[in-house]
């Protein structure tokens, strides 16, 4: 087998990878624009495409996995020796500290662990059926739509209330308000205090992300962005919605549960490896 740089021409045999694949990552990153990318790395098994890892560190000292996909024939494990060195060799030299991975399927986890992976986390989704929302109001917040002069204080606040597993880039951050149904920010004494953005899948609605910066926490701000975002997915047809947090953040898990949010069952674990 060949190990090699992902080349622009590889579009087509990498998605048609990731069409056939049963050993694959949920398509939510920009693959198709770092395909020239030394972090992007092609196994190839007699000239075809059977297997690719990218990884991405988004201007955070911790990089995820975007992109993981293998054929049925090729091993994990022997994928992973292949891919995984030429990967963690090109965020060593970014200056990357961690990779992060998360494990849809659970299919990749024993290999990930085999070599120096750690769990970090289990990621939880939870829904919501009904309409009843918690009546609680916070003196002196004002909610607006979000707008492209906002993106440099959203990522501030992001910064400020996740660990750097979690934070978004500027150029993230307007990639996700140009697609998102919904895109709120909360202002308190003229500065932005929190945010709240998803987008809908109708019939359902997703919230991809709330966060309230730490200096404006308990007070309120995070129900009335939530109770905002609800009203908007409901006028525009939703009929449940969802959202994912980690099984460890009881602070937002407390939240979710006045709103009446329950877990689905659905949990992905994300492993973590040290550079």
């Amino acid at each position: 087998m060949e190990v090699r740089k992902a080349r622009p021409d590889d579009w087509p045999d990498i998605a048609g990878l990731n069409q056939r694949a049963r050993r694959v990552l949920p398509q939510l990153w920009w693959w198709e624009e770092h395909l020239a990318d030394d972090l992007f790395i092609v196994v190839e098994r007699k000239g075809i495409v059977a297997g690719v890892l990218f990884a991405w560190p988004d201007e955070s000292p911790v990089a995820w996995v975007r992109l993981a996909a293998l054929d049925d024939a090729l091993d994990a494990g022997e994928w992973l020796d292949l891919a995984l060195p030429p990967v963690l060799e090109g965020l060593r030299r970014r200056g990357t500290r961690r990779l992060a991975w998360m494990d849809y399927g659970g299919w990749v986890g024993p290999y990930l662990e085999a070599r120096g992976f750690k769990p970090l986390t289990e990621v939880v989704t939870l829904v919501k059926f009904d309409r009843a929302l918690p009546d609680k109001n916070a003196v002196g917040v004002r909610l607006r739509p979000a707008s492209d002069a906002d993106i440099p204080a959203v990522v501030a606040v992001d910064r400020a209330a996740f660990t750097p597993h979690w934070w978004h880039s500027e150029t993230t951050m307007r990639r996700r308000a140009a697609v998102a149904s919904h895109f709120a920010v909360a202002e308190m004494a003229g500065e932005v205090a929190g945010y709240a953005e998803g987008e809908l899948r109708l019939p359902k609605a997703h919230l991809n992300r709330i966060a309230v910066h730490p200096a404006y926490q308990g007070r309120g701000i995070g129900t009335l962005l939530l109770r905002d975002a609800l009203r908007a997915f409901w006028r525009s047809g939703a009929e449940q919605v969802t959202l994912n947090t980690q099984a460890d953040n009881r602070y937002s898990q407390r939240l979710y549960r006045r709103f009446g949010f329950e877990p689905t069952g659905d949990a992905v674990t994300v492993w973590e490896l040290q550079l």
